[in-house]
């Protein structure tokens, strides 16, 4: 069995118990990493809570791209990886950012993992995720009543009408990934009049960690891919 776990957006401290159990019963732990060189974000969060005498801790390269061609050989190396440990016994959990089923990189895992090792168990335990740290610690309601709220992710979303139609439609707008979109987000937000009405946060739960209630004044062409802004229409807190 693999137990997939969701650690949250940063804090160590906002692992649930149950991811926590199952990190520290687990004898290799599987962490993703962006790039040769990069250090993994989710190595870094689980790390108070590992004992490196008696676990071991393997990187999996997975680049952040959208071509598919780049993509499947890396989850297909991954998951080969992954099988050739719990084949020989080793119990495994695979450490993941935020909650493991919202945009996480375990969904294109598991499909290769399927195909090469059906025999393999997915258990999947649910994180934290970005927005609601967020909005903790911006004290900004999320949804009200008969409010709706949509999540996007913003490094995908292209097609400005669409956006201005959905910030329309919707009460509370999550735009997650927004760090590459923020110089064509910000202008529409200026437009609809909502600019005042946004939480930008990065690195949330991290040392880093950066809320802001004022967009103006942030420098759009240098913001982390790790980053996230709510749009939310009417009374604020």
């Amino acid at each position: 069995m693999l137990t997939v776990v969701g650690l949250g957006p940063g804090d160590p401290e906002l692992i649930t118990f149950k991811g926590l159990r199952a990190i520290q019963a687990s004898e290799v732990l599987f962490v993703p990493r962006s790039r040769d060189g990069a250090q993994s974000m989710a190595l870094r969060i689980a790390a108070p809570w590992l004992d490196p005498a008696r676990q071991r801790v393997v990187e999996l390269a997975l680049p952040m791209v959208r071509d598919a061609a780049q993509l499947r050989p890396a989850w297909r190396e991954a998951a080969a990886t992954i099988a050739a440990h719990l084949d020989a016994g080793q119990g495994g959990a695979y450490l993941l950012l935020g909650d493991p089923l919202l945009y996480g990189t375990v969904t294109y895992l598991w499909r290769e993992l399927a195909a090469l090792a059906p025999h393999l168990r997915l258990r999947i335990i649910p994180g934290v995720t970005s927005f609601a740290a967020a909005a903790a610690a911006g004290a900004l309601p999320l949804a009200l009543a008969n409010e709706r709220l949509v999540v996007l992710p913003a490094s995908h979303e292209d097609d400005p009408d669409r956006l201005r139609r959905l910030l329309a439609d919707f009460e509370t707008v999550v735009l997650l990934k927004a760090g590459p979109a923020l110089p064509r987000l910000v202008p529409i937000l200026e437009e609809a009049g909502l600019l005042d009405q946004a939480l930008y946060a990065e690195y949330v739960g991290m040392p880093e960690e950066l809320i802001a209630r004022d967009l103006r004044g942030l420098d759009l062409h240098h913001r982390p891919y790790l980053s996230l802004v709510i749009v939310r229409r009417g009374d604020r807190v």
